[in-house]
Formats: C-alpha cells, structure tokens, sequence
C-alpha cells in the first residue's frame, strides 16, 4: 500500500510538473544575420539543454517562470536572456549572438615610460581605472607632463605623477592627448565598457556659449544659418510649488501673435524657447510667454536677465512613459568604432530597464547611411520588449558612404515619425554620428530642430571620430534647441580615429556607458507630486569639491537661505541638479555673507556653484522643501 502511494505520489508530481511546464520556440542568428546552428541552449534552474537545428530554432520546456536562458556556442559571446510569460507568448522569439571579441590587451601610461599588462578577453577583471573616470579631467594648456611611448606611435603626453591604463586594441593607433588623470579603478566586462567620452552642456556655461557664437563658432553660424542665442528660459509650477513636467508652452509674438517657438517643460518644469534661432529679422515689438490653460508671462527677460516664471494652480501630474531612441550612423568611416558603440548601447539600455522597472520604458533605433547605398534608413519601432531593440541594434554593421556627409537629416525625419507617446515624461533622442547632413538639407535640418523641439524630443548628440568644428556647432545647437546636451568620444579609450577636443574651457572624461546611464537618469528623474513624499538621489555628475569654508543656512529651505564664505567669491550660480544655471549673482570678490531666495523655483535640490578669487571653482548643495 506504501509502496502504491508513493507511485501516485510520483505520478501527481509529474503530472502538475507537466502541466506547469510551457514550451518555448525561437531561433537563434548570428550578428550577420545567418541562422546560428549547434547553439546550446539551457535553462539556469533547470538540467534540460537543447541544441539549435541547422536553420537556428530551438524549443525548450520552460518549467518554472521567470527562468534565465543560457545561449553558448563556439566562436560566439555566451549570452543570457531572461524568459517570461512574454515570450513564451511571442511568435517570433529570437535572439542574436555576437561573434567571440578578439582579445584585449592594455598599456599602463606611468610618468616616463609605459609597460604591457596581461591580455583579457571575455572574463570579468578589474584593472587600474572605475566605473566613473570622474577625476579624469582635460583642460587645454595644462602644463607638467612628461612624453611617454605608447603602443609604438608617435608621442603621447602624460602627467608625471598619474597612472592611466588604456584598453589597446590591434586595430587602433595612438594620439598625442594632454591629459590630467587621477587615480581610478577601471572594470574591464568583455569589450564593453571600453569607450571614453565627455560632455559639453552649453547650458551650464551660457555667458562662454554666447562668446564662441561670436567668435569661435562664427562661420560655422553662417554656414548653417543658425544662432542659437536669444533664449528664453521659463520654469512652470502649478499647486504646492510643483513643477509641472511634460507641458507645452509658447513663445508667441506680440505684434502678429505669431508662434516663435513651442516646448514641452522638461522634469523639472523648465522649457527653453528662442527667437530669432535661424537668423530671420529680429522683432522690435517683443513676445510672451504662455502655456495652454491661457496663464501668461508678458515682461519677459532674456535668459542673461534671469528665468522667466509662469504659475498656474493646476495639481501636478507625473506621467510613467519613457521613450529612448538610439539613431546611429552605419557608414563605412564609422567602422572604426561601430562594433564597441554595438556592446554600449546594449549594454546601457540593459541597465537602465532594469533599474526603471517602475516606468513604462520604450527603446527604439534607427541606423542609417547615404543616399546610394543598400538603405538610407531602417528602423525598429518603439517597444516594450527590450531583446527586440537590441537585437535590431547587433544585426548592424557599418558600409557605405563615401563622401563625408550622409544621410542625417533622413535619419532625423525616420526618428522624429517613431510614433513618440505625447504624454512621457521624458523623450529622450541619442544621434550617435561622425559626419554632416548634406549641405543641400540645412532647410530640413532646421525643420526638424523645430518639429523635434515641438514634439518635446530631446536631441542628445555622440560626436565620434570625424566630427569638424562645423559639425559639432550644429550638434550642440541641435541640442541647445530640444533642451539636451552636447556628448563626444575622446581619445582616451584607445578605440577608433582621433576625436577633435570641444570648444570649451575644460570636462571631465567619463566612460560613455556611464556617462549615458548619468544623463538618462538626469532626465528620468522627477520629483514626486506628493508634497510629503521624499526626494529620491540623483547622480549630479562630477562635482567640484568644496574648496572653501562656505556654510549654506537654513538647509533644507523653503527657498531663502544665507551663502556664508570666509573668503572671496567673483561668481555664484545657483543651477538645478542638473547644472542649469537658474541665478547668477556676481558678488564683487568679497567674504561673508549673501542672502539668496529661490522660494519661486519647485521643491527639490539645487546646486550652489562659486567661483574664488584665484578661478577656482566649488560647489555646495541646497534642498528646497514645501
């Protein structure tokens, strides 16, 4: 009788394990687009494995759900996936692996001479640099540097008494670079992770942007008729000091009521308008704000006389969508550093799913060449469905082109017809590229800076190798008219052709997949609506130390708060977290005290930058409370 219980036992168990169990189909391809046939294919909690077929499909009984797949082969990056009721569901389950990376070596640059570490391959290792090269940071004319050989090209300059290690891959050469680099620990996870890159936000340094319109930047103004210069900045709250995010707002002018320029608030409730942004005739009879309720701002300052402000008493609102668009240059020049560009993407899209799992996050890509060649753009639409997007993302590979401009502006038009949500919070449009749109197209280019900004679509540029002064005047204007931010690869990865230093005073060099997840994550950011509720960190980037002895009183504040230095100050900025200058108080190189009130702006925390008198730069936080 025992014996027979233990039989129907065993017959139950089976049974409920096979009626939970549920099969998954797919196939696998490789990152040319052939079927991936002698795939292993195997679940995390599981001991079945299956192989792929000769045509890559596969099916699997999935017994327990969530549950990670295993994909490994030879010659191909081992990857995992992990598998809900979703995809069992999806009739067109498919995964694409990437072709095993050739091995990576490195170079540690120390003072007067540099020495070869160990190679690495796909294993996960920790070398001499970390997550952030925040303390990395280039500013033109530094002195103190002693000439170093690197991988046998010609001279590269390091400072004496810092060690940098640089990934090196058989296919790159080096370039002279002065670099000012502090001690850093870098995690090495396959070839991702490798590409460096630094950040110009235009917004943070306005008073210097206006100066490079009129003298570095001028004839690239010209060339493409725009001048990004007459700025209005507005910053809408509604109840409890809220800031009311994802709003359209309107620079209307007076005589003919005419619209200049129409934004969406961003998440912090602020919108960048401008007039006169393509060079037309300047109006003489003035604009004014105002936001779709009818609520106006009619004296309005230009952004030098500070941030317009325009309340209504609606109850804030804080919509969960979030849509970020990748558009990528697959031209031929782009080779060079395409396939890491590939690991990147994948791989801060990845970490931003999953650390916004409380959003509703779409990602979409567009790639795209030139007319003549096999495509001028293609695309994969908005999805929920992460491994969609990146698949899409792997498949690419760079060709074509020829001539030094390509097909931006019909990669911008494909992007901006992505069927964006309108209600997001944030819009988010990384172009990554190292050429030009056609001359032929600056009408369209303008067009769509105008759409994009209408539609509340932040342009995001990554300027890689190639890019001219021209060019990067057009990306940094593209970004200064959507509200985003000027991003560019630099040498100090070691990957690809030289990178041109930005017009600027100095930035700190980041690696690129840290610098992306930062800035998503600035722009993801909101403030609950419940006045109550606690604010949340966000990253801020590099910050200068405090380099004096300033005291900020009361902190948290309702708005007023006293600046106390026992020193002298030239300059104080007050920005928002993420360093937009809301309040320039020029302060006479004086110490002691300052009262400061920014009792208009919305809860949350802000930025208190000073400049001494020897032009050194500190800064101080401040939180804003109800």
């Amino acid at each position: 009788m025992r014996k027979r219980r233990y039989v129907l036992l065993c017959i139950l168990v089976f049974f409920q394990l096979a009626s939970s169990a549920q099969l998954l189909k797919g196939r696998v391809l490789g990152e040319e687009g052939k079927m991936a046939a002698g795939v292993t294919v195997s679940f995390k909690h599981a001991e079945n494995a299956i192989i792929t077929r000769a045509d890559g499909s596969f099916q699997i009984m999935a017994t327990r759900l969530p549950d990670t797949l295993v994909f490994s082969a030879v010659g191909f990056e081992s990857y995992k996936v992990v598998i809900t009721e979703k995809n069992i569901k999806d009739p067109s389950f498919e995964v694409v692996l990437l072709r095993a990376r050739s091995a990576l070596s490195e170079v540690v640059v120390t003072g007067y001479g540099s020495s070869r570490k160990r190679d690495v391959s796909g294993a996960s290792e920790t070398y001499g640099l970390s997550g952030k090269v925040a303390g990395v940071s280039v500013a033109p004319g530094t002195s103190g540097y002693a000439p170093v050989r690197v991988r046998g090209a010609s001279s590269k300059r390091a400072p004496s008494t810092s060690t940098y290690v640089i990934p090196h891959h058989p296919s790159t050469t080096a370039y002279e670079k002065d670099i000012v680099i502090d001690s850093v620990t870098r995690s090495l996870v396959g070839s991702s992770r490798l590409l460096t890159a630094g950040e110009v936000n235009d917004f943070r340094k306005w008073k210097m942007w206006e100066d490079y319109t009129t003298k570095d930047f001028k004839s690239a103004a010209n060339m493409w008729e725009i001048n990004p210069v007459n700025r209005y900045s507005v910053q809408l709250t509604g109840k409890n000091r809220s800031a009311l995010i994802n709003e359209p707002v309107y620079l209307i002018e007076k005589r003919t009521k005419d619209t200049a320029w129409k934004a969406f608030t961003d998440n912090t409730g602020k919108a960048e308008l401008w007039s006169e942004f393509f060079m037309e005739k300047k109006r003489d009879d003035g604009y004014f704000i105002v936001d779709r309720y009818g609520n106006k701002a009619d004296h309005l300052s230009m952004f030098n006389n500070g941030v317009n402000l325009l309340q209504t008493q609606r109850d804030c609102q804080l919509n969960d969508a979030a849509e970020i668009a990748f558009v990528v240059d697959a031209t031929g020049s782009m080779a060079d550093e395409i396939e890491f560009l590939k690991l990147e993407l994948e791989d801060v899209l990845r970490k931003t799913m999953d650390k916004y799992r409380s959003l509703s996050l779409k990602a979409a890509s567009v790639f795209y060449r030139d007319k003549g060649d096999e495509y001028v753009t293609r695309n994969v639409a908005f999805n929920e469905d992460l491994l969609k997007t990146i698949n899409f993302i792997k498949l690419q590979r760079a060709d074509g082109g020829g001539d030094t401009p390509e097909a931006v502006e019909d990669a911008l038009e494909a992007a901006l017809n992505l069927q964006w949500s309108a209600t997001a919070r944030a819009k988010l449009l990384f172009i990554v590229l190292d050429a030009p749109p056609h001359q032929h197209a600056k009408e369209k280019m303008k067009t769509l800076i105008v759409k994009a900004a209408a539609m509340g679509v932040r342009i995001i540029p990554i300027a890689c190798s190639g890019v001219d002064k021209e060019t990067e005047f057009l990306l940094r204007s593209m970004a200064l008219g959507t509200n985003g931010t000027y991003t560019f690869l630099t040498d100090h990865s070691g990957v690809g052709n030289p990178h041109i230093e930005p017009t600027t005073d100095k930035y700190d060099v980041e690696l690129l997949n840290n610098l992306l997840q930062r800035i998503i994550e600035q722009y993801l950011y909101a403030k609950e609506c419940d006045p109550s509720a606690p604010m949340a960190a966000v990253d801020m980037g590099p910050l200068p130390k405090n380099i004096l002895s300033v005291k900020i009183y009361p902190n948290p504040t309702q708005g007023r708060f006293t600046i106390e230095s026992t020193a002298g100050i030239k300059e104080i900025f007050i920005t928002d977290f993420a360093g937009k200058i809301l309040m320039r108080i020029l302060d006479g190189e004086k110490a002691g005290n300052r009262s400061v009130d920014i009792g208009n702006y919305p809860a949350g925390t802000y930025l208190v930058r000073y400049l001494t008198v020897d032009n050194k730069w500190g800064v101080e936080k401040v939180v804003v409370v109800p």
